[in-house]
């Protein structure tokens, strides 16, 4: 358990989050077998189509592969392809069985590049630029989804303030963020912890928007392609998910926007994380007009393969980060490597 310790993970924690997980599956089942007032949700589920449920794994599993295609990039590719792909699967395997509210993959990420002798601020910054550029694509297609349904060039028949309202929001905050990574750095006061404390956040929060923006415009390109994947195909596994229980799903547009604001609701506070991505998802796919047995039914589905894949391939990949942690390369080849890349 100490060499657990060294690499910063907590296995009991893993343990107890993948077990509190396994419990939520079992008493899932027994709802759904059980429960009265729900018998239309139980037809859906009778009645799914093994092929698409396939193809949903598939798609899953590409959006995986899309995330660490953006790891990659946005270290310059310097790193070798399979340790970005190692690491990029037990980043993602962190996020779901370590209990961090959704930062354990980017910190825990990011500690691993430290200890392997990557520079402790790029190895930072460039996780906080990854997951701000990831999340920007969301963002981003709230803004093209929402403008393209609202004059006609995405079929919906959706009122304005669902289409344009979100984004105008959202393109109102993308410029809001952009003049804040372009601004000059506050003064670090003289004296006051808290002060102190909220100069270094505002900081490193405008660092990682800054070199976001470098990477995308100056960087590897393919991190914008990793990024649109990781986006492109975790929305295709929810389609297959529909298609699944049959059909019935909004029109594209709508349903990248029902899919996008959706997960919202992860920023809801509930134990283990369990609820709150799944009551948001349903209750925006409701609203924009799909029927709730539909609807929850294929969020479920769907929710099985966005923890559960990144759980198990996450799982073999935190084993194998833990022995090169426990046999890493000499720390000074790996600092030169990447060193070269800090003030990109």
């Amino acid at each position: 358990m100490a060499r657990a310790h060294e690499a910063g993970i907590d296995f009991r924690a893993v343990g107890k989050r993948a077990l509190f997980f396994a419990v939520v599956a079992v008493l899932a089942i027994v709802a759904l077998a059980e429960l009265p007032g729900i018998d239309e949700v139980r037809t859906e589920f009778s009645q799914a189509e093994p092929g698409w449920i396939v193809a949903a794994a598939v798609f899953r599993i590409g959006s995986m592969l899309g995330f660490v295609r953006a790891l990659w990039s946005a270290f310059d590719r310097v790193m070798p392809w399979r340790r970005a792909l190692v690491l990029g699967l037990a980043e993602q395997g962190a996020n779901v069985l370590l209990p961090a509210g959704g930062a354990g993959g980017p910190a825990y990420g990011a500690y691993v590049l430290t200890r392997l002798g990557v520079p402790a601020d790029l190895a930072a910054q460039r996780h906080a630029a990854l997951f701000l550029v990831t999340s920007a694509v969301s963002f981003a297609a709230i803004i093209v989804a929402g403008t393209l349904t609202a004059i006609g060039l995405l079929p919906g028949e959706v009122a304005l303030i669902w289409t344009l309202g979100p984004a105008a929001a959202i393109g109102a905050l993308f410029a809001l963020v952009v003049l804040f990574g372009r601004s000059d750095p506050p003064q670090e006061p003289e004296s006051g912890r808290v002060r102190h404390l909220v100069w270094r956040v505002w900081g490193f929060v405008r660092d990682g928007v800054r070199t976001s923006l470098q990477l995308v415009l100056h960087g590897d390109p393919l991190l914008i392609v990793g990024s649109i994947t990781y986006f492109a195909f975790d929305v295709a596994s929810l389609a297959c998910m529909f298609h699944a229980f049959g059909g019935g799903a909004p029109d594209l547009g709508v349903f990248v926007l029902a899919y996008a604001l959706g997960h919202a609701g992860a920023l809801i506070p509930t134990p283990g994380g369990v609820g709150g991505t799944e009551g948001g998802l349903i209750g925006a796919f409701v609203a924009y007009g799909t029927a709730l047995p539909l609807a929850t039914a294929a969020v479920v589905g769907y929710r099985v393969f966005q923890l559960g894949l990144p759980a198990l391939f996450g799982a073999a990949a935190l084993v194998r980060v833990q022995h090169v942690l426990a046999h890493p390369p000499p720390r000074e080849e790996v600092a030169a490597r990447f060193e070269a890349h800090r003030w990109r």
